[in-house]
C-alpha cells in the first residue's frame, strides 16, 4: 500500500490531527478528567496532558 504524499492529502492529514487535539484538549477539560489530574498527578500522562492545557 502506498501512502499519498500529495499536498492535499498531507492538508487533509493535517486538518484531521488538529481536530483531533482540540477534541482531546476539549475532553482533558472536563470535571472528571480535572479530578483525575489532580488524583494521579505522578503519572506521566497525565503530566504531559496538564502541560498541553497549561496547568
Amino acid at each position: 500500500m502506498k501512502i499519498d504524499m500529495s499536498s492535499k492529502a498531507i492538508t487533509e492529514r493535517l486538518q484531521t490531527v488538529s481536530q483531533l487535539r482540540k477534541a482531546c484538549l476539549a475532553l482533558a477539560r472536563t470535571s472528571i478528567a480535572k479530578k483525575i489530574i489532580k488524583e494521579h498527578a505522578s503519572n506521566e500522562s497525565v503530566q504531559k496532558t496538564a502541560l498541553a492545557l497549561g496547568r
